[in-house]
């Protein structure tokens, strides 16, 4: 079970939009291939193309929140030591948390008129909530992946060595973070000494 979890929170995202981006590609290949082939069109292609894509672009939103791949400029933060940008991160995702918790019961009134009015696609007869679904699911998981780096940050702040893979420094395996290094050249040398004891460890 903690195996499950385990996987699910590190792959969830990434999982669920491969599938899509697979089934988008198969879907429009089979679209090019009966109209230039088979000179027929198929009617309902492009219409869950469309909502497939709409799926990629809200879960997209918590992919990158939880790899730190969200657009930034940092060079006023980037002046501050470790613990000093972890301080600015932690406000940063305080806000961020904040907004995405407030979004949630619109994206769920939202999802909730279509429920009520019964509404389908015109192609493939689709519930339509099965569409305005992809705002609140994202929007959960958006807020998760914000706690989830809410919480490394505020560790870190507090100067504990935290284990991050997903940091945008440092994306590998061995991504400690030292909380009270400064520069890069003691993270380098931080983990080189980590990895040598590791190795002396029989």
């Amino acid at each position: 079970m903690k195996k499950t979890i385990k996987w699910l929170d590190e792959n969830l995202e990434e999982f669920i939009l491969i599938i899509l981006l697979i089934g988008m590609t198969l879907i429009m290949g089979i679209q090019v291939f009966c109209r230039y082939a088979l000179g027929m069109s198929l009617s309902w292609s492009e219409e869950l193309t469309r909502y497939l894509f709409i799926w990629c672009g809200f879960l997209s939103v918590s992919y990158c929140s939880k790899k730190c791949l969200s657009i930034k400029i940092e060079q006023f933060v980037a002046i501050f030591p470790r613990r000093g940008k972890a301080v600015i991160k932690v406000i940063n995702h305080t806000f961020e948390l904040i907004f995405f918790i407030y979004m949630i019961p619109f994206a769920y009134f939202y999802m909730m008129s279509a429920v009520e009015s019964g509404q389908v696609s015109p192609a493939c007869s689709i519930p339509m909530y099965y569409v305005q679904a992809a705002p609140f699911v994202s929007f959960i998981l958006v807020a998760f992946r914000i706690l989830q780096r809410w919480i490394i940050e505020f560790r870190i702040a507090r100067g504990e060595n935290v284990f991050d893979p997903a940091h945008p420094e440092r994306n590998t395996p061995e991504s400690f973070i030292q909380a009270n290094v400064d520069s890069k050249s003691e993270m380098d040398n931080y983990i080189h000494n980590t990895k040598d004891s590791e190795k002396e460890v029989p």
